[in-house]
């Protein structure tokens, strides 16, 4: 297995990325290099990236041009993360109004993908993400995967949206990707006792020893295990994209009594924070966070500046996120980058049907990312159905509503009936988000 993993280093991950125009192997190789480095020195070459990126917003485009001129302020301004606050805040609402804006002029000689992400609020939004980015957190999860005793190569199953949306093809890029990394890729979306026992299986014959996926969707098929006395020899879970709560994280330690390793991550932001101790989420050193409007407790909402990302620079861009964030505390902790304490505002809840159809929330996210959608919310409505509320953006037509009833029928079966609200009202919790999926 070893030599295997080297092959993966040395050979086959660099021509990969010679073929798709990523770097992961050098950013593997640069995490490397900074996690021995000391917190002053992380912060120097934050700091320098963070001017370059700087430099680069203002030079190429159009927004950040418009922006630093309207302030009387100058790149050579900003020298440092301190001197972010400088500038206003981005949000989605102004990144759609400015989309074109903040694409740079040289951007030909940028490799990127067009991307979208449903947010913990439920509205979806489309933007350029910087191949280099995605190179530095895809390897920022391979470096923090390993240090549960996972090895790049091993076989793993990631319960996520895969089959979710009927019309969705993966790229070859991901293709490759997730060949190399030996992924088996399961629907968490509809987690059943009947599609539990399916995967029970698959993980046994298969030999599977580490579970990927979201939080929800493994905390039911920990409950299956646990309620059936079933064994699986599991290494290391690494449960991503919604809150881990107590009742989550008991449930899938009795079941697999492995490693738990809590991911956070935001794609549109470029954070990646892994949680190897409990209350402390390492950040990548890609991204620089911050909070706006923070409470007694340190708990506020998170800004992230993605260093990397030059396709569509995102400077103080406002996740829709809480992260609370202890810095007497992390001084004391052995990390050389930032840390998170803890995250709020992510959690879904989980639908069980009166016929024992289950389905967890954050994959309806990946519906509707790509339709032009500002907002949804999924409510179950009785026992068996359930209302699906829109609200539309321009260009949204009968094309776009076949989609989202032939992704409902397929994932809720027969017996579980739906019903499409087009609407521009919607419950907000206490903090004014939107709850996207409701029981």
């Amino acid at each position: 297995m070893i030599f295997k993993n080297i092959i993966l280093k040395e050979i086959i991950f660099p021509f990969a990325d010679i073929l798709m125009h990523t770097s992961i192997s050098k950013s593997l190789n640069q995490i490397n290099y900074l996690s021995k480095l000391n917190k002053d020195k992380i912060l120097l070459w934050q700091n320098k990236k963070l001017k370059e990126l700087i430099n680069h917003a203002y030079v190429n485009t159009e927004y950040y041009k418009d922006l630093f001129d309207s302030l009387n302020i100058k790149p050579s301004d900003i020298q440092s993360i301190n001197d972010l606050n400088k500038l206003p805040i981005l949000t989605k609402d102004l990144i759609r109004k400015n989309y074109i804006k903040l694409i740079p002029k040289n951007i030909k000689s940028i490799s990127f993908k067009e991307n979208a992400t449903g947010g913990s609020s439920g509205d979806p939004l489309v933007y350029l993400l910087d191949n280099r980015s995605w190179s530095f957190t895809t390897a920022n999860n391979i470096y923090n995967w390993e240090k549960t005793g996972y090895s790049l190569g091993d076989k793993y199953v990631a319960l996520g949206s895969t089959s979710l949306y009927i019309s969705d093809k993966p790229s070859i890029k991901h293709y490759i990707y997730y060949k190399i990394k030996n992924k088996v890729g399961l629907n968490g979306i509809n987690m059943s006792d009947e599609v539990c026992e399916k995967y029970v299986t698959i993980i046994k014959n298969k030999k599977i020893l580490y579970l990927y996926g979201y939080a929800s969707s493994i905390y039911m098929l920990a409950k299956y295990v646990n309620k059936n006395s079933i064994r699986l020899n599991i290494n290391a879970c690494m449960p991503t994209s919604e809150i881990l709560t107590d009742e989550f994280r008991g449930a899938i330690n009795k079941a697999f009594n492995c490693t738990i390793l809590n991911c956070y991550g935001v794609n549109d932001g470029g954070v990646t924070g892994f949680e190897h101790d409990k209350g402390f989420f390492e950040v990548g050193y890609n991204v620089v966070i911050s909070q706006k409007n923070i409470n007694k407790n340190s708990i506020g909402e998170i800004l992230s500046t993605d260093l990397l990302n030059y396709s569509m620079p995102f400077i103080n861009y406002l996740i829709g996120d809480e992260i609370q964030v202890l810095n007497d505390k992390n001084e004391a902790f052995n990390y050389n980058g930032q840390v998170i304490n803890q995250v709020l505002g992510r959690s879904s809840d989980v639908i069980e049907f009166d016929n024992g159809t289950v389905i967890t929330g954050p994959g309806f996210t990946i519906l509707f990312k790509d339709l032009p959608i500002e907002y949804y919310q999924i409510e179950k409505s009785s026992g068996l159905s359930i209302i699906c509320k829109i609200k539309k953006l321009p260009g949204y037509n009968k094309s776009h509503e076949k989609i989202i009833t032939s992704t409902l029928d397929k994932q809720l079966g027969k017996e579980v009936s739906f019903e499409l609200v087009y609407t521009d009202k919607f419950e907000t919790s206490d903090n004014g988000k939107i709850k996207y999926f409701k029981s």
